[in-house]
This record gives structure tokens, C-alpha cells and sequence, in this order.
């Protein structure tokens, strides 16, 4: 009796453990029936279950004809990609034109004619310059553009010449050595003249209360070849003179270039002093730089330089304060615009090709 027993438990367990095995998957065979399937980027995914079926899809971007020097940036782009939005990619091949989700182009090298523009594909109006350097793509692009990109603030993406940011380690130096070394009061570098900002005439206005040089095609002494990255020259400057007169070509709300973000981006040890923008402090630390809009007359700004310069503590201390911050460098910027193009076709955007041209330069610059 107890072997029959035995029996019995076991095949009575069986028989519920295949009962209860059966019903789950019955269940979960209904259940699926109720699920929505979503195309959604992979930053969306969710793992609590909210009764979606999730289906990865890939975004593309691609730049029509960029400039050469956008090239390591691009680079850089494809080895990191964007954190948010992981599984959209970059492309320079104009082959893939009609599979690309987003084109950009390039304000100064369109060409005449628009190519074909396949139905809801995102095209990118991409300029770095201020309205007096860049001219109005012809009627035929009127209609094209859904997006801009530029340094504005008020541009859909936004790409600035340079991303302070704080250090996590101070920079230490020996700033009374700095200083010691300190022989001269300001200088200028430039070999674009004349602009609308007539920064040489400010500069040799400058020069008529305290010593200013001027280097470059545009000054009186040489400093070698134009050039974007740090130069000889510039290192040579900036352990020599107190103040780097960052003036540019023109005074536009967020117009800031890598002229002055150099200075952060290399840790030299100068003060900038900028004719402008007057909202440079909404991106510029306070206490690290000299704003000549701040001053009514180029006398009353070269007095505020006397001062500083002639004062071991309060020159250092902008140094220490400028010490405490760097620029990111333009491979992140270009990858941190390309990001806000990422998570817009992540997140569905829709054409809007009306009033490009407008919406980007609403501040007249």
C-alpha cells in the first residue's frame, strides 16, 4: 500500500507541475497578442516590462562634403558615438545619400542645385560664421533645410567653438614665477583685416595708454603661419605678455572662437581680454577674463589693465580662477552637436523646412 501510494504522489505531482507549465505558456502566447511594437532608439530601452516589444533601429548621418577639418572630429565621433542614442552612425559617402536619415551641409560649399530630397530625410543648414562671412543659399534651397546648426544658442542644434568646463584636479603652478616672467602689457595676433568689429583700430587705441603689440599680417611683427592649434608663437606670448587681446571679426551675441578657447584648451598662463560678446559670461567663467564691453572707452579698459598687471595678487588670482577650468576641445563639441542631431531622429522629429534662414539669424548676426 505504501509503494502504491508512492506512485500515486508522484504522478499526481507530474501531472501539476505540467498542468501549471502549460498555462504560463498559453499565457504569455495571449498576452503577446495585446503587445505594441515600437521602433524606438536603443536609449529608450526598458527592463520593467511595460508591455513593449522593443525593435533597435539605426540612424544615420551624413555629411555632404564636410570640411577637412572636420574629418578627425568625425573620426572621433565613430569610435565614441552618442552615449544617448548608441546605434546612430556617421557617414562622409555621398553613395549612401538616400539611405541617410539626416543630411548636413555645409553653408560655404552648397552647390548651385539642391540634389534629391527623399520624403521626411532631415537636412542640416551647418554654418560657424556671423552673417557679414557667410551669404544666403540661392531661392533653390528655400524650401530644404529643416534644421540649423551653428554657434548660436537659439540655433535647433548647437555646435560652439569651444565647452569650458571645471577641472576635478586644480592645475597647480608657481604663479609668482608666472608673473616674474612677465615682461609686457597686451597683445593682439591676427591676420584677417579689416572686419566689421575694427578690432586693430581698438587695439591701437589701447596702445596709446599702455604697451600693446601686434602680431601677425595685421600687427608689425611676424608669428609665424596662420594655424588653429597652438603655435610657437603663442606659447612664446603667453609666458611673455600679462593680457591676450581675443578680439573678433565681429560682435555677435555667442560669437566666440577658438581664439580664445585656445587659451583654456592649452593652460597658458595669460589673461583674455574679449571686445564682446556681452553675454560671453554665460558661457565663460567669471574672474578668468577681461570683458571690453564692460568699459566705456578704450582708456578706462586699458586703466582696469594697468591696475591688474601692476598687481601681483590680483593678476594671479584671474590666473588661479582661469587654472580651475579647460576647454573640452572640439572633437567633443562636434560629437555633443552630432548628439543633438542623434536624439532628435530618436525621437521622431518631423520636417520643417520654413524659415531657416530667419530662425537662425533672428539676432541679426
Amino acid at each position: 500500500m505504501k509503494m502504491i501510494s508512492r506512485k500515486h504522489i508522484t504522478t499526481f505531482t507530474i501531472v501539476l507541475i505540467t498542468s501549471a507549465l502549460a498555462s504560463l505558456f498559453w499565457m504569455n502566447i495571449l498576452a503577446l497578442k495585446d503587445k505594441k511594437t515600437m521602433i524606438i532608439p536603443m536609449r529608450n530601452v526598458s527592463s520593467r516590462g511595460d508591455n513593449v516589444t522593443v525593435v533597435y533601429k539605426n540612424y544615420k548621418i551624413l555629411m555632404y562634403a564636410g570640411q577637412s577639418y572636420l574629418k578627425p572630429f568625425i573620426e572621433n565621433f565613430k569610435k565614441t558615438k552618442c552615449p544617448s542614442v548608441p546605434n546612430c552612425i556617421i557617414s562622409e559617402n555621398l553613395t549612401e545619400m538616400h539611405d541617410s536619415h539626416a543630411v548636413i551641409f555645409n553653408g560655404v560649399q552648397l552647390p548651385g542645385k539642391p540634389p534629391d530630397k527623399p520624403d521626411r530625410q532631415i537636412w542640416v543648414f551647418h554654418s560657424m560664421e556671423t552673417v557679414h562671412f557667410i551669404h544666403k543659399p540661392n531661392k533653390l534651397w528655400d524650401d530644404k533645410f529643416d534644421l540649423t546648426m551653428s554657434f548660436r544658442k537659439n540655433s535647433d542644434i548647437v555646435r560652439p567653438y569651444g565647452k569650458i568646463l571645471r577641472r576635478e584636479k586644480e592645475l597647480k603652478r608657481n604663479y609668482t614665477e608666472v608673473f616674474r616672467k612677465k615682461q609686457y602689457g597686451g597683445v593682439w595676433m591676427s591676420g584677417h583685416c579689416p572686419v566689421p568689429s575694427r578690432r586693430k583700430e581698438f587695439a591701437q587705441e589701447i596702445g596709446k595708454h599702455m604697451h600693446v603689440d601686434l602680431f601677425g599680417k595685421c600687427g608689425t611683427r611676424p608669428c609665424g603661419g596662420r594655424t588653429t592649434m597652438l603655435s610657437e608663437c603663442l606659447k612664446n606670448v603667453s609666458r611673455d605678455y600679462k593680457f591676450y587681446f581675443s578680439f573678433e571679426n565681429t560682435i555677435c551675441t555667442d560669437y566666440t572662437t577658438e581664439k580664445l578657447f585656445n587659451l583654456y584648451l592649452y593652460d597658458l598662463e595669460i589673461i583674455p581680454v574679449v571686445n564682446g560678446p556681452a553675454n560671453a559670461a554665460d558661457y565663460l567663467p567669471k574672474g578668468t577674463f577681461v570683458n571690453a564691453l564692460e568699459f566705456p572707452s578704450a582708456i578706462e579698459l586699458a586703466k582696469k589693465l594697468l591696475e591688474i598687471g601692476s598687481n601681483e595678487e590680483q593678476y594671479t588670482q584671474y590666473l588661479k580662477e582661469k587654472d580651475k577650468y579647460y576647454d573640452a576641445g572640439n572633437g567633443v563639441v562636434f560629437s555633443d552637436a552630432i548628439c543633438q542631431l542623434c536624439n532628435k531622429l530618436g525621437n521622431n522629429y518631423t520636417t520643417n523646412s520654413q524659415h531657416y534662414w530667419t530662425r537662425m539669424l533672428k539676432n541679426g548676426c
